[in-house]
């Protein structure tokens, strides 16, 4: 199998597109569905928070694959909002950019230059975030998104 996050899309095999779907979409379903069936046995309410990426909702060449799975969560956390609010149960995604991680394959110097922030992200960083949305601080918090990035979206086209 080729390095299914690296290929463009009309190489990736059927084989390929379903090992990066079921990675990143369809078993991050199938244990949100049981969590959901947990809380509400318990009847206490709950909370969910998935870890999604940028490409889930920005152009992400010969990553089409993943792009469309983690779009696929945030849809997802969304409509777990919207049905299971009224039963305490909430539902957010921390989606990161450029964060460097051991799958980030990318020399460190790379796309530095076009983060406004500076550097990459860290994994510590991902947690925080995560962490935060599980925690009372957040609890009006639901069916949304933090995005980690460095800033990409507030770069403006303009050079200085």
């Amino acid at each position: 199998m080729a390095s299914v996050l690296a290929v463009r899309l009309h190489e990736m095999t059927d084989d390929d597109w379903d090992t990066v779907y079921d990675a990143n979409l369809r078993y991050v379903a199938r244990a949100v569905r049981r969590v959901l069936r947990l809380f509400l046995e318990q009847g206490t309410g709950g909370n969910i928070v998935s870890i999604a990426s940028v490409t889930g909702f920005m152009a992400a060449p010969k990553q089409a694959g993943y792009g469309a799975a983690k779009a696929g969560l945030y849809s997802l956390a969304r409509t777990a909002a919207a049905e299971y609010a009224a039963d305490g149960i909430r539902m957010n995604v921390v989606a990161g950019g450029a964060i460097s991680t051991a799958v980030n394959t990318v020399p460190s110097d790379t796309w530095v230059p076009e983060l406004p922030a500076g550097r990459y992200g860290t994994s510590e960083e991902v947690n925080a975030a995560a962490v935060y949305l599980s925690s009372d601080e957040a609890r009006y918090i639901t069916g949304q998104q933090i995005v980690l990035d460095g800033g990409v979206p507030v770069r403006g086209p303009f050079p200085e």
